[in-house]
């Protein structure tokens, strides 16, 4: 009896030591994608958490813990971008151009639901969202607080063949000041492009809502944030559809491109590694 308890611990105590070796290889499972684990991340050497909760506050709509994690006054606001990379330094590069992208997008379509809104007639919103897709975003007084990265690998089921890449954010400040400049240069390009005096004034009277729409916080449950990205992701790329389909039609030869969504598959994955 003695020995067989004997036996029953050793078995314990290798089993104990196997499970912590495998845990040490592979990081942290990634729920909600099949075979793919953490492997590396920022700051691990530092103990930072693979999934570090000011992040994940930031992705579902709330920048109150990154403002306290990094000594960002209240009043900023704060905006990120996402990218992934087959190299760590590509998706840290990539985070940043991404940025500028993801900061387009979100204004096209902000200003494009100000004007259905606010003017509530479809031909100048197509006028604002024809306008939108042509503007520029004035990136003036966006500082760079942190990028943050993540190691993922992931293994073919069948081959076993693993696979690498790596994830990014860079996250910014921005002054109410820098933010309110930003909006009023973009809406400068857009109003122009109504054909409608009245429409113009009202469209120029939208900048405090406006803001208000880009700065409003609320932190979402998981699911409903998963839900809120995957819906911005495809009406990012609709809309790039349409913006291909208007150039390909326009009369005149163009320079102008259809709008990078590029991002949005980062988008998507950043957030099931994080909320999943």
């Amino acid at each position: 009896m003695k020995k067989s308890f004997l036996i029953f611990c050793a078995l314990v105590l290798v089993f104990a030591s196997c499970n912590s070796t495998k845990q040490e290889k592979t990081g942290t499972k990634v729920e909600g994608r099949d075979n793919s684990v953490i492997v590396n991340w920022s700051n691990r050497n530092l103990d930072e958490a693979a999934k570090p909760e000011w992040l994940k506050s930031l992705v579902k709509g709330n920048s109150s813990v990154f403002k306290t994690e990094f000594s960002v006054v209240k009043s900023d606001v704060v905006k990120y971008g996402v990218a992934t990379g087959r190299t760590r330094d590509l998706a840290l590069a990539a985070s940043r151009v991404n940025y500028n992208a993801m900061r387009a997008e979100e204004l096209r379509t902000k200003v494009r639901s100000e004007a259905a809104t606010a003017i509530n007639d479809d031909g100048v919103t197509e006028a604002v969202a024809s306008a939108a897709m042509f503007a520029k975003v004035d990136l003036t007084g966006h500082e760079l607080v942190t990028q943050f990265w993540q190691e993922i690998e992931t293994e073919d089921p069948e081959t076993e063949e693993k696979k690498s890449e790596f994830i990014c954010y860079s996250v910014y400040k921005i002054s109410k000041d820098a933010w309110v400049k930003t909006l009023t240069g973009f809406l400068s390009q857009v109003i122009p492009g109504i054909p409608d005096s009245k429409a113009q004034v009202k469209m120029a009277n939208s900048l405090q809502s406006l803001y208000e729409e880009t700065t409003a916080e609320k932190e979402l449950s998981d699911r409903i944030a998963l839900e809120e990205i995957h819906a911005r992701a495809e009406e990012a790329r609709a809309l790039k559809a349409q913006s291909e389909a208007e150039i390909a039609k326009a009369t005149a030869p163009t320079q102008v491109k259809a709008s990078d969504v590029s991002w949005t598959d980062a988008l998507e994955l950043g957030a099931n590694l994080l909320l999943n």
